[in-house]
């Protein structure tokens, strides 16, 4: 789209987009793991299966965690402008 040569524009969607990535995961498996082991493996003494309806409700609420995690993150991207404003 910026008529980049190839390594020049993986390089650059790298930049824009692994401090992204890694800032939504850190959010989002983070919480899961809080869910998972803390919550449900040491408060309530219960199994979360990825068949029940308790776990994908805190995946939901693992989607806003990983949102809350990257905003903050894709702001100074794009700031920086190593990220392109949508």
């Amino acid at each position: 789209m910026r008529n980049l040569k190839p390594l020049r524009g993986l390089w650059a969607a790298f930049k824009a987009d692994a401090l992204s990535l890694i800032s939504w995961q850190i959010g989002m498996y983070g919480f899961m793991a809080i869910a998972h082991f803390w919550l449900f493996g040491h408060v309530l003494q219960a199994q979360l299966e990825p068949n029940s309806a308790e776990f994908w409700f805190l995946m939901q609420l693992a989607m806003v965690s990983g949102f809350v995690t990257v905003y903050p993150t894709n702001w100074w991207l794009i700031r920086a402008r190593i990220k392109a404003r949508m």
